[in-house]
C-alpha cells in the first residue's frame, strides 16, 4: 500500500512540474536556443567555375596554361548564411578564379592543393570576401575533359 502511494505522490508531482514547464512556455511564447547555429547545414554549390592555371598575362609563364573547370561546394548554416552566399556567389567565383589561377601553373599542383590545403584557403577566403564566417567547410572537386559539370544550386 505504501509503494502504490508513493507512486501516486511521484506521478502527482512530476505531472505538476511537467504542466507548470508547459504552461510557462505557452504564456511567454519564446523559443529557446539550443546553441545549434542558427539553422540545418546545408550544401550550396556555385556555378561551376573555369580557370586558365598560371593566371593570364602578356609573357608566357611556367606551366601548359591549361583551363581547369572546378566545382565548388559550400556547407553554410542558417537560410540567412544561405541566402547571403547566393547573393555574393560572383564575387566568390571571382575570388577562386584569382586565387587558383595565381597559385597553380600544373594541374598536378591543382590536384593535390585540392584534397590539402585548398579547401580551408578558400573557406578563410570566402569568409573574407563575405565579410563574417558563413561558410562552415569548401568541397572542390574538378571536372573532367568531356563531363557535364554540376548546376549550381544558387539561382
Amino acid at each position: 500500500m505504501n509503494l502504490t502511494k508513493s507512486l501516486a505522490v511521484a506521478g502527482g508531482v512530476t505531472g505538476g512540474v511537467i504542466g507548470a514547464v508547459l504552461l510557462a512556455g505557452i504564456i511567454t511564447n519564446e523559443e529557446f536556443d539550443t546553441g545549434g547555429g542558427g539553422g540545418i547545414p546545408q550544401t550550396l554549390r556555385l556555378n561551376s567555375i573555369p580557370v586558365r592555371l598560371g593566371g593570364y598575362g602578356l609573357e608566357r609563364r611556367r606551366g601548359e596554361g591549361a583551363i581547369a573547370i572546378l566545382s565548388i561546394s559550400l556547407k553554410v548554416t542558417g537560410d540567412e548564411n544561405k541566402s547571403h552566399v547566393c547573393r555574393m556567389a560572383p564575387r566568390l567565383v571571382a575570388t577562386v578564379t584569382r586565387d587558383v589561377a595565381a597559385r597553380f601553373a600544373e594541374m598536378e599542383d591543382l590536384d593535390a592543393a585540392r584534397r590539402s590545403t585548398l579547401p580551408e584557403h578558400l573557406r578563410h577566403r570566402f569568409n573574407q570576401t563575405l565579410e563574417g564566417a558563413p561558410v562552415d567547410s569548401v568541397m572542390i572537386d574538378r571536372v573532367e575533359s568531356g563531363e557535364i559539370p554540376p548546376r549550381g544550386t544558387c539561382g
